[in-house]
């Protein structure tokens, strides 16, 4: 294995493990069942999600965008050796 495979899968250890702690730390957004039936009362507290919620959201998504890229420029890379 050279270099680049050891550092690019060293990276996709790390954006996996970072998108797995990203999403625990995420407050659900529902309800369930009850939510469904007896309505939903998310109105009230969309202020207060656009602090750390949308901050978390946003890293997850470029976290799995990362995660994507990287995984398709190894594929790229392990395939022309």
């Amino acid at each position: 294995m050279s270099l680049y495979e050891y550092i690019l899968g060293g990276v996709l250890i790390v954006a996996a493990l970072l998108i797995i702690a990203f999403t625990l730390l995420q407050q659900q957004r529902g309800q369930g069942l009850s939510a469904a039936i007896m309505g939903d009362n998310s109105l009230m507290a969309a202020g207060r999600e656009r602090s750390n919620e949308a901050k978390l959201a946003t890293a997850t998504k470029v976290l799995g965008a990362v995660l994507f890229v990287v995984t398709l420029v190894l594929c790229v890379l392990a395939a022309r050796l």
